[in-house]
């Protein structure tokens, strides 16, 4: 279905224009629906993906998602709770396991956050599911959103701006008619290869990733087969290859990785698949194949005047560690309600120039972190003995478990909680700065704290409703102590138009983890002011926080 209208775009009153209908430019539209903000989103191809890509909303996404109204949806059409998302390490199929990362399912997880109301725990569990699923699912939910309007098959071609917005030209590839589009922000969500980006001429930083892979994705006649091993998510083989369960259901993907100097794209699928399982299987049917090599690349830039990047135009990583469309989703949501609080009026002039001061270092560590992952792989591989690993005598035990050791102590990759969900917009000129040393920060553990810039603690109350519920559209201002000068910050956010909920919140447990009497939420969940009074100057304070000072703390 697509949106009839198209006068406005035309007209050039069209607040936001998406280039780039892939999880974040999808994300984006909603997000700016959620706030109330009309867009056109335009997608050079036809159809969504038939690729899988990521397979992991991880919490962070979810607990955004969830803002949206969007998280049960994608869990009915994502893998049921039921199934674990165990990380298997084999010999091969008609081999023998050495290792596996036993990780807890929806249901496991959702379990264990209740029983840990420690701050620790995210307030969601994640979520399995491909790229191909969720962008179809997505993608329906847009175009029955009367405040998005969808354009499949129209490619973005080139670009001018003034001071006012964006002049898009774009071609209809089912007519070939050349369009021009006019709108007051562009964002660039078009990919690895963006048009966009190149359009600004704005460069990246980084270099291609170690390993080409061939990429068979499939469906097999024979599931036995492929669960000799139990029932798993992924499964890494010694012979550099990754077999992944798609659906728990019938579609498979397999990765086998190649040094760089080394062609694999004439070999057979059906080879690529049977030299990397270690067994002949029935094949059913293979849906898509191809040969990528991923890089590790960032933008220098995440703006150029009214363009902007975000996803994968912005930040390019390999798979390991689910970092692309999860950094994507964050990059969506954070330029979505700057632009919304632009177009509404509230928004000052360093709301939109945050973006890029906030969401690019997160990039770069990301994609650091992904190539640390993958690094892991190379280091267990580069130390086993292939014959040791399957034989069944003492020295097999004794290198089985010398490389489980080594694999047991970087679960990084599923479990990096401080990555996914600690991070802090340090240096963000719209964070309430404080004085003295931050929180320790590591990859591994997510600390809970609501120092200034962070995500805070998720906390289940008293009544069994979680806290991040409470948060409003806009500004949220949690008040712990009942105190009746939290009046006057509120009244200073309303003399500038800022939208502002006061939540009086009465749990021992959420006083304790919040470290202030106040703490100011954002729109994005994270935390931009806190104190235990609201200081004299309550205007200075919502000046900062929607762009429109320098406020020094």
């Amino acid at each position: 279905m697509v949106n009839p209208p198209q006068r406005s775009a035309m007209s050039g009153d069209l607040p936001v224009l998406i280039v780039g209908a892939g999880p974040v430019g999808l994300v984006l539209a909603k997000e700016l629906s959620y706030h109330g903000i009309r867009c056109m989103l335009i997608e050079r191809n036809l159809d969504t993906t038939r690729w899988p890509k990521m397979d992991i909303t991880n919490c962070r996404s979810m607990e955004l998602l969830r803002r949206l109204g969007l998280e049960e949806g994608w869990r009915k059409v994502g893998v049921p709770a039921q199934y674990s998302f165990d990380v298997v390490f084999s010999t091969g199929l008609a081999g023998r396991e050495f290792a596996r990362w036993a990780l807890p399912s929806v249901d496991a997880m959702r379990e264990r956050i209740r029983e840990h109301n420690d701050g620790t725990m995210p307030a969601v569990p994640y979520q399995r599911g491909s790229q191909e699923v969720f962008e179809a699912w997505l993608k329906r939910l847009c175009e029955t959103d009367p405040l998005i309007e969808v354009h499949s098959g129209w490619r973005f071609d080139s670009l001018t701006q003034d001071h006012e917005g964006v002049t898009a030209t774009i071609t209809d590839t089912t007519t070939n008619t050349v369009r021009t589009l006019r709108a007051r922000y562009l964002i660039g969500c078009d990919g690895a290869t963006s048009a966009v980006r190149k359009a600004v001429e704005i460069p990246l930083q980084g270099r291609p990733g170690p390993r080409l892979a061939p990429q068979v994705h499939f469906k097999p006649r024979d599931l036995t087969a492929l669960h000799v091993h139990g029932q798993f998510w992924h499964i890494f083989f010694a012979t550099t290859g990754t077999l992944i369960s798609q659906d728990e259901v019938d579609t498979w993907t397999l990765q086998r990785y190649y040094p760089p100097n080394q062609d694999p794209s004439g070999i057979p699928s059906e080879e690529v698949v049977m030299s990397t399982i270690g067994r002949p299987i029935e094949i059913d049917r293979i849906l898509v194949t191809s040969v990528w090599q991923g890089n590790l690349l960032v933008a220098d830039r995440y703006r150029a005047g009214r363009v902007f990047l975000a996803g994968d135009s912005a930040h390019q990583n390999i798979p390991t560690g689910g970092y692309g469309m999860n950094t994507g989703v964050g990059d969506a949501i954070d330029i979505g309600w700057k632009l919304a609080a632009t177009a509404q009026g509230w928004g000052g002039p360093s709301l939109l120039a945050s973006y890029e001061i906030e969401r690019r270092p997160v990039a770069v560590r990301n994609v650091a972190r992904s190539e640390r992952h993958a690094n892991v792989h190379g280091q267990w591989r580069s130390q086993m003995n292939r014959e040791l690993l399957d034989a069944d005598t003492p020295d097999g035990a004794a290198h089985r478990a010398m490389i489980n050791h080594f694999i047991q102590t970087e679960r990084g990759e599923n479990e990096d909680h401080g990555v996914e969900l600690g991070y802090r917009y340090e240096g963000s000129p719209i964070i309430v700065a404080e004085g003295g040393d931050a929180p320790a920060w590591s990859p591994r553990v997510y600390t809970p704290t609501t120092w200034p810039g962070g995500r805070p603690p998720s906390v289940i109350l008293e009544d069994g409703s979680l806290l991040f519920d409470r948060f409003g559209k806009g500004f949220t201002l949690l008040d712990f102590a009942d105190d009746p000068q939290a009046s006057t910050l509120v009244a200073a956010a309303t003399s500038r138009g800022l939208p502002i909920e006061r939540v009086v919140i009465r749990d021992a447990n959420a006083k304790r983890l919040y470290e202030r009497n106040l703490v100011l939420i954002r729109p994005d969940q994270h935390v931009a002011w806190r104190g235990d009074r609201v200081p004299s100057d309550a205007l200075g304070i919502i000046d900062q926080v929607r762009g429109a000072s320098a406020r020094v703390a």
